[in-house]
């Protein structure tokens, strides 16, 4: 299947396979006081992948309280306690509750239908209080991006 092209530290993928692998991290640095993923918040991260190809996020918490992720629509406002994902298992567990410091999770799903997405933590409050990234599945895009 040949190598896997690396974007960035976040993100890999495999044009052969069509596997994209992304590492998502919460509370990455001190944006938005460490309420983000992968050091962006409010939106202002894209990361774009083509419709149809295969998902694999590994999440980890790198703050002092509780985070989780979930894919939601783009829609605002952001609900305070998210609870269904917008695409089938694109969501980690405790979600609620979140993962503690230093604590993992897996999320693998199948980027469809083509839409504009949010990843949004799903502890009470932290969505809205602007912990979510964009997600594009792109009917047109030939490979995945990573826009900062």
């Amino acid at each position: 299947a040949g190598p896997d092209v690396v974007v960035n530290v976040f993100m890999s993928y495999n044009p052969a396979t069509k596997k994209v692998k992304l590492k998502l991290f919460a509370a990455f640095g001190s944006d938005n006081g460490g309420m983000n993923f992968n050091g962006g918040s409010r939106g202002m991260l894209t990361i774009t992948v083509p419709e149809g190809w295969a998902v694999h996020v590994d999440f980890q918490n790198k703050d002092a309280i509780p985070h989780s992720a979930i894919v939601l629509a783009d829609k605002m406002p952001l609900p305070m306690a998210p609870d269904r994902p917008a695409i089938s298992r694109a969501y980690t567990k405790d979600l609620t509750a979140g993962i503690p410091t230093d604590g993992t999770d897996t999320m693998d799903f199948t980027a469809s239908p083509a839409a504009k997405y949010l990843i949004v933590c799903g502890v009470p409050g932290h969505g809205p209080s602007g912990m979510y990234i964009t997600f594009v599945v792109s009917a047109t895009a030939k490979v995945p991006e990573y826009l900062k």
